[in-house]
């Protein structure tokens, strides 16, 4: 957790790998279990969570992965794969979208990006985190951005 929690330091990352963009929103945002299950799955999407930036050009992010099994995901528990950063421009996303994770759930919102080449990707994260610094108000501009 240590190279994504400080927003400098997430900064620094995306920018030491060249993320485009002039404006930049930074958070984590974790693997929804609920829709991923199996082992295809277990190779199309080999993370716990994503660290993204969401940018004016389009979207990066490196994978959350565990170093050691365990049952419950934590984000104090995951660590960066620095080899696996990816970066969809903008006409390569087909839509972002942040709605609610439960009928009853105000304390969590789901974020589900669909790609043009077929991958989606079902996140989510609590509205209010104090893990990362640099979460509460930048989850608010991305819910600004993208909530329906």
């Amino acid at each position: 957790m240590e190279e994504y929690n400080t927003l400098e330091r997430v900064t620094k990352l995306f920018k030491d790998k060249g993320c485009k963009g002039k404006e930049h929103i930074y958070d984590v945002l974790l693997l929804d279990s609920r829709k991923y299950s199996g082992m295809l799955n277990g190779i199309e999407y080999p993370f716990f969570g994503l660290v993204m930036d969401f940018t004016d050009e389009g979207i990066g992010f490196f994978h959350l992965v565990q170093q050691k099994f365990s049952l419950k995901i934590s984000l104090e528990k995951l660590v960066l794969n620095k080899d696996s950063y990816t970066f969809y421009k903008n006409e390569d996303i087909e839509s972002v979208e942040v709605k609610k994770f439960a009928l009853l759930d105000k304390k969590r919102k789901e974020i589900i990006i669909k790609t043009a080449d077929g991958k989606k990707f079902y996140l989510y994260q609590k509205v209010e985190d104090d893990t990362i610094p640099y979460h509460n108000e930048n989850f608010a501009k991305i819910t600004a951005k993208y909530e329906k």
